[in-house]
């Protein structure tokens, strides 16, 4: 198979198979196949809805093979690409799925390659995309937890976050405060825990994300920290990264699991069929919002939950890794 052909395979891959030969190929000639990439990048960013369904494979397996390769080169491209509204039906989502949430964060920490600054710059910039900024957030944590940076460039970097968030209030920054504060205390930074208590009266938290009642309890919940847990993958490999979303096969905390998708289905598509299946993310995209209002649980319906408890919904996921979401 020639790298034509291997373009062919990835762009049809709308059955249930993985095209795991024609990746194989895409890396043994990866130059040629980055370049390729790049112009599908540079298309999507011109304009999100340009992209033909098989440039849309594309873009999905070859971003992903970036973190795979850990290719410090296209850190910039990755930072370009997901510098767009990134919420629920956005293109962007309609591309990537659960992998904005789940995989950009092993993404960004593995092209990155130490370059907090870089994913710094990107977190206070202007753009829209909360989930990525979120992700680039996790990348850094990620990077001091391995010790590229000591705890003084961390909170640095962490103060520079929380000014640019307040200096323009929105949902995004409400949920992006929320979500630093939550790993801040993860982390054990006591020493900005007096910033985030200043906050608790300014109405500056998303109680979706993290409440302002356990950003005043500042107690850290032993969570396993980003890389020991698996949210972040270090050695990250797509095919069996896919292989096991299909399985069900995620973690203790159902890192790769899609709980949204056994909501909305009557048919109990698994999380692979969701990306890979006919009307899935790879063909037709979205839900019609007709499925999506018949299969859908009215959220007054269901028992109010903590965010690491079980969720009410009965998926046996913790509420933070499912509905919260």
């Amino acid at each position: 198979m020639n790298l034509e052909q291997a373009l062919l395979e990835i762009g049809n891959a709308h059955d249930n198979e993985l095209p795991v030969a024609a990746l194989d190929v895409a890396k043994t000639n990866w130059s040629a196949f980055y370049a390729e990439l790049e112009q599908v990048i540079d298309q999507f960013v011109a304009d999100d809805s340009s992209l033909t369904d098989e440039q849309n494979a594309v873009l999905f397996f070859g971003t992903l093979l970036l973190a795979e390769l850990k290719y410090s080169p296209a850190l910039s491209k990755c930072l370009q690409l997901f510098s767009c509204s990134d919420a629920f039906l956005t293109p962007i989502e309609g591309v990537f799925g659960d992998a904005i949430t789940e995989l950009t964060s092993t993404l960004f920490y593995n092209v990155a390659n130490g370059n907090t600054q870089a994913l710094s710059d990107y977190i206070v910039a202007s753009h829209q995309a909360m989930y990525g900024k979120a992700s680039a957030m996790e990348a850094v944590f990620a990077q001091y937890e391995v010790g590229t940076i000591d705890q003084a460039e961390l909170s640095e970097h962490i103060t520079l976050w929380l000014a640019a968030f307040l200096a323009l209030p929105s949902s995004i920054s409400s949920f992006l405060i929320s979500a630093l504060a939550d790993y801040c205390i993860e982390y054990q930074l006591d020493d900005l825990k007096g910033q985030f208590f200043d906050l608790c009266d300014k109405d500056v938290f998303d109680e979706y994300r993290f409440k302002q009642d356990e950003v005043k309890a500042w107690k850290s919940l032993n969570a396993r920290k980003l890389i020991e847990s698996g949210i972040i993958q270090t050695e990250f490999n797509l095919v069996d990264t896919l292989n096991s979303w299909a399985e069900g096969d995620g973690s203790d905390d159902e890192v790769f699991d899609n709980p949204s998708i056994d909501s909305l289905s009557n048919d109990n598509l698994d999380v692979f069929d969701s990306l890979m299946g006919e009307g899935g993310l790879l063909s037709n995209i979205l839900y019609d919002e007709n499925t999506i209002l018949e299969n859908s649980v009215p959220v007054s319906s269901l028992a109010k939950a903590n965010r690491n408890d079980p969720c009410p919904c009965g998926s046996q996921k913790k509420y933070k890794k499912c509905c919260l979401q």
